[in-house]
């Protein structure tokens, strides 16, 4: 039965997914930290998010810039020298995970390090080797941004509209353009009063986009929300939430966040793509490294090449993964949907290679 030590740091989900695979009924949770990572409350957000009993819990405070500080706090606590110790040395600065391997070295201890987009934890101490991850492990998305220190609640429940959602897709994929469908136009008129005049001018874009990737990656109803209202769990503001987002969905263990526009009118200027991207860049910066952005947009770009080659320098310089459009619908299907371009683009490349 081993007790669980790990390194906070500003990425949770490396130890919630180290957690959850090896914690037993009778482990204690050994967290080192530092006075950063407290007054950002990171270790109350991870057990928050995992739920671990307090009394199990045990909170070091080291400092993370003097290796002999450092070597003094960690002997300065008692750490029960006959249990066995399994350690996650992925968090922290470089300083942080060699004091603690240096300093686990004298216990029954076995030390793991997680590469990003590794299936496998690499065992560092006693000896070198490799532990599977365990890949079943899946996060909701309300686990996930507990262990970030946010609370999430959905606005919008998923619900088919008249007409529904796949209607409208398929009409604006058959005519290029939202404009072009009159149950969306129809709406952009300020003298339509009904109650579906939200649901016409984009609601339903949403609602598809949740229904598409739900089925793309095969998530629970726990995994992904539309119109999802974000808030510091310890915001003191009056409001419900202090941010929005279109759409949230954890596969595979990463967070993926998605603005949905829906531009009926002509061509949409650079500063109109451009303030959702801003948005989408600005407010997802605290979810963490794996945190993928993309932006889903129904509508015509400016065909101007100065503003094509504008638009592309913004979105890598955001981080932002992709822009879906009303093409990337028509002649993709599935989770290829998210495939990033350069990469379709050698795949092209080398099929057409392989046939000469």
């Amino acid at each position: 039965m081993p007790h669980l030590v790990s390194i906070i740091s500003d990425q949770a989900v490396p130890n919630l997914l180290f957690i959850k695979q090896f914690a037993q009924p009778d482990s204690h949770f050994y967290f080192i930290s530092s006075q950063e990572m407290e007054e950002k409350q990171a270790t109350r957000n991870l057990k928050a998010a995992l739920k671990l009993p307090e009394k199990k819990c045990h909170t070091i405070v080291i400092d993370a810039n003097d290796a002999l500080l450092v070597f003094d706090q960690l002997k300065g606590h008692a750490f029960p020298s006959d249990a066995e110790y399994l350690i996650n040395l992925t968090g922290g600065n470089k300083l942080m995970s060699q004091m603690v391997f240096q300093h686990f070295m004298d216990f029954d201890s076995k030390m793991l390090y997680a590469p990003i987009g590794s299936e496998n934890y690499q065992i560092l101490y006693p000896e070198v080797g490799k532990i599977s991850k365990n890949l079943s492990i899946k996060t909701s998305l309300d686990d996930y941004l507990r262990a970030y220190g946010y609370l999430a609640e959905s606005s919008l429940d998923y619900y088919v509209g008249k007409p529904s959602p796949q209607y409208l897709m398929n009409q604006v994929i058959q005519k290029r353009h939202p404009g072009k469908v009159k149950d969306i136009t129809k709406a952009t008129d300020q003298n339509y009063k009904e109650d579906d005049k939200g649901y016409l001018m984009g609601e339903w874009f949403e609602l598809y986009c949740y229904q598409y990737f739900k089925k793309a990656f095969d998530l629970d109803d726990s995994q992904i929300a539309c119109s999802v209202g974000v808030k510091r769990a310890d915001s003191q503001t009056p409001f419900d939430h202090d941010n929005e987002f279109d759409l949230m969905f954890v596969h595979q263990n990463d967070l993926y966040v998605f603005e949905c526009k829906v531009y009926p009118t002509g061509f949409s200027k650079m500063d109109r793509i451009s303030k959702p991207m801003f948005k989408l860049a600005s407010l997802s910066q605290n979810f963490g490294l794996k945190c993928k952005k993309y932006l889903a947009v129904l509508g015509k770009f400016s065909e101007d090449p100065k503003s094509t080659q504008q638009l592309e320098n913004l979105k890598q310089n955001l981080g932002i993964s992709k822009i879906l459009d009303i093409d990337a619908f028509k002649q993709s299907s599935g989770s290829q949907i998210l495939r990033n371009d350069a990469r379709i683009k050698i795949e092209q490349l080398l099929k057409k290679f392989n046939q000469k």
